[in-house]
C-alpha cells in the first residue's frame, strides 16, 4: 500500500490504476470505452460512467492475468473465429468470452472486489455454444455495421 501526501487514506495500486482518459465523442466512432494496457479511455456520451468503469477495469484485470499481450492474443482470435464462423462484427465482439465476463458482471458493484483470477475461462464453454448458433435476430438495428454512403 502507498500512502500519499501524508494523508490518513492509504492507495493501492489497483486503486491508482487503470489510468482514465476521457473523450467528447465516441472511441473508433463506435464504442463508448476502451481498455488498453494501462489506459482505459471513456466517452463522455456514456450515461451510466460508473458501469463502464467498472466493465472496462474487469477488461483491464483480465490483460493483467494473461501478461498484457496474450489477452491481446486470445481476443483477436475468439474474434476472428466468430468472423471465420459468419457472425457479424457485433457477435464476435459481444459474444467474446471476455466480454462475456464484463457484461454478465459490470452491474455488480462488489464484482471487482470478489473476482478470482481467470473468471473468464468459464465464459469459453457459453463461446463455443454461440458459434453454432443463428445469432442474426440478437444483433440490434444500431450495432449493425453499415457501408456509409457517399
Amino acid at each position: 500500500m502507498l500512502n500519499l501526501n501524508g494523508n490518513d487514506r492509504c492507495y493501492r495500486y489497483s486503486d491508482m490504476l487503470p489510468y482514465r482518459f476521457y473523450t467528447r465523442k465516441k472511441i473508433f466512432n463506435y464504442y463508448t470505452g476502451l481498455s488498453f494496457f494501462i489506459f482505459v479511455w471513456i466517452s463522455r456520451l456514456e450515461k451510466d460512467e460508473v458501469r463502464l468503469m467498472r466493465h472496462e477495469t474487469i477488461h483491464f484485470w483480465q490483460q493483467i492475468e494473461l501478461l498484457f499481450v496474450f489477452h491481446w492474443l486470445l481476443y483477436s482470435f475468439f474474434y476472428v473465429l466468430a468472423r471465420a464462423k459468419g457472425h457479424c462484427h457485433w457477435i464476435a465482439y459481444r459474444y467474446n468470452p471476455f466480454e462475456l465476463e464484463a457484461f454478465d458482471n459490470d452491474p455488480d458493484t462488489e464484482y471487482l472486489k470478489k473476482r478470482k483470477r481467470f473468471a473468464w475461462v468459464p465464459y469459453v464453454k457459453q463461446y463455443q455454444a454461440i458459434l453454432n448458433q443463428d445469432l442474426r435476430e440478437r444483433v440490434p438495428d444500431e450495432k449493425l455495421l453499415r457501408w456509409r454512403k457517399r
